[in-house]
């Protein structure tokens, strides 16, 4: 297994302030239901072995190993590993890079929540996919839950301003964040009592998302509005599922 270096702010960001504070804006409220409907979604045999990449600390592994999948996590945070193994010891989980695939022989691969486009450059996401694919059993599943840029745009872009920016308060929380359309990243800073961190997001479109998928291996490509398979629409998150050729 290689071992990659993580991008800089995913190094401070997961720290042990980071589960509260998502708490708190209700992020894992959905999480049960989410996997129920993934599961219905995408035939993912009994017993399947699953890879879920990056795993934070465990709450979609965790609930999958409860309906009697065999996962293994997948975080660069030490922070975040710790917190996983404390929660879902019955759970395989490695602290590395989301390149740095544990083994092959995967059926399904999971990159949920908006957790791709964080590392250093396009060439660097396009390398996950990579290694995601050639990890996956002929005929597996790769599933991507995430906010595309045809998203961002709907909710945060009212014009052609080349940088946009926004602040909401939630239940205590602070979110400031700039979108720099140009260059199709995010910058959004979480602050709750004196925990601040800022997280930062490659916005892809869906088309460039589906080129990056075909590049990797994959040969079905097939784009929901959610894991419930309503279609894609622009003011919603977008769940790909890929599959690997036989």
């Amino acid at each position: 297994m290689t071992t990659f270096a993580a991008s800089n702010w995913t190094d401070s960001f997961f720290d042990e302030g980071y589960e509260e504070t998502f708490r708190r804006l209700g992020k894992y409220d959905t999480t049960e239901t989410d996997i129920s409907n993934l599961l219905k979604l995408v035939p993912i045999p009994a017993s399947s072995l699953i890879l879920d990449v990056p795993c934070g600390w465990g709450r979609h592994a965790g609930t999958l190993n409860a309906h009697g999948f065999r996962v293994v996590g997948v975080d660069a945070s030490a922070a975040q590993i710790r917190r996983a193994r404390q929660k879902w010891p019955d759970v395989e989980f490695h602290q590395c890079d989301m390149r740095a695939v544990p083994g092959s022989g995967y059926n399904t691969v999971l990159n949920l929540w908006t957790s791709f486009g964080s590392l250093p450059g396009r060439k660097e996401d396009l390398d996950a996919l990579t290694q995601w694919n050639i990890a996956t059993l002929p005929g597996g599943y790769l599933v991507m839950e995430l906010t595309t840029r045809e998203h961002a745009e709907a909710a945060n872009r009212s014009n052609s301003e080349e940088i946009g920016r926004k602040s909401v308060t939630s239940n205590g929380v602070r979110e400031d964040a700039t979108f720099d359309w140009k260059k199709g990243v995010s910058y959004n800073t979480y602050t709750c009592g004196d925990w601040s961190r800022t997280c930062v997001t490659r916005l892809y479109t869906r088309p460039e998302l589906q080129t990056m998928l075909r590049a990797a291996g994959y040969d079905e490509v097939h784009m929901y509005g959610g894991f419930t398979g309503e279609p894609i629409r622009d003011d919603t998150r977008t769940v790909l599922v890929a599959r690997k050729p036989l």
